[in-house]
């Protein structure tokens, strides 16, 4: 009964439905009532926490796990015939999404400084639970609901989406490596970041990951896309309007014509 559910489009098409609606009062909850205790606002007041390199693993892995159990799941359901054939855009698109989480989940962790900080398990639960979510929501959607046709990933859309969503991790990767030599010099704390994109916005590196999202809602057109980018937006930029604020408060001489993480917008 159980995987009856999981399995049917009409249930998966309600949870994406759910994940964009709520995206909006997450938004305001983080923006006007609660700071994510992460990273430079972590908090003891939210229980136990865990090594940095442990919980980014934890927490970020169930998109590949999950995308890896779809995968070889999709052959033995016989709830609705025929599953959809890979089509070149449908490959490519997972490739994006578990290339990203590839990064995110054992690359990302590895790499991290020694000075960063250790996670509250609220964090971890939390974010395991919407990975799951979203790896099942963005797998079922390739491998199970959705067929692309055979040349989509010629169209115009597809392309740009897949150009803004390489741009994305470039920016993302360079600027989180500029972050981590910030972390890694002795003594550790917190500094200003400067380099790259870094002249204009405090969380450069979250500018790029909003548009690697961004690039791959335009690439996919899917609702599942529409709904991770609308999450990714909801988490992230009340996170980088955090920072920036920190930022102003603890360095005198922060730059006070840089943006939080999209230029006259946030």
């Amino acid at each position: 009964m159980v995987l009856d559910c999981i399995f049917n489009e009409t249930f998966h098409h309600k949870v994406a439905i759910g994940l964009l609606c709520s995206s909006p009062p997450l938004y305001i909850l983080l923006r006007r009532k609660i700071v994510a205790p992460f990273g430079k606002h972590s908090s003891n007041g939210w229980g136990p926490t865990l090594p940095p390199r442990l919980a980014w693993f934890l927490f970020e892995c169930p998109n590949l796990i999950v995308t890896l159990i779809t995968y070889h799941s999709r052959f033995r359901s016989t709830l609705h015939g025929n599953v959809p054939i890979l089509t070149m855009a449908s490959k490519i698109l997972l490739c994006m999404y578990c290339g990203h989480y590839i990064n995110r989940s054992i690359i990302y962790p590895c790499r991290l400084g020694k000075a960063s900080q250790r996670v509250n398990f609220a964090v971890v639960s939390s974010a395991f639970a919407f990975c799951t979510v979203n790896g099942y929501l963005q797998s079922n959607h390739y491998l199970r609901f959705h067929q692309y046709e055979e040349d989509a990933h010629t169209k115009p859309s597809f392309i740009i989406g897949s150009l803004l969503f390489g741009t994305g991790v470039c920016i993302n990767i360079y600027h989180d490596n500029i972050l981590r030599a910030l972390r890694n010099q002795h003594p550790p704390h917190y500094k200003i970041p400067i380099g790259g994109l870094f002249h204009y916005i405090s969380c450069a590196n979250f500018t790029g990951e909003i548009m690697e999202w961004l690039g791959y809602a335009v690439a996919s057109n899917s609702l599942v896309a529409w709904a991770f980018f609308a999450w990714v937006c909801a988490n992230l930029i009340p996170r980088a309007i955090s920072h920036h604020e920190y930022y102003l408060k603890k360095f005198e001489a922060y730059p006070q014509n840089r943006w939080a993480v999209i230029p006259w917008f946030a």
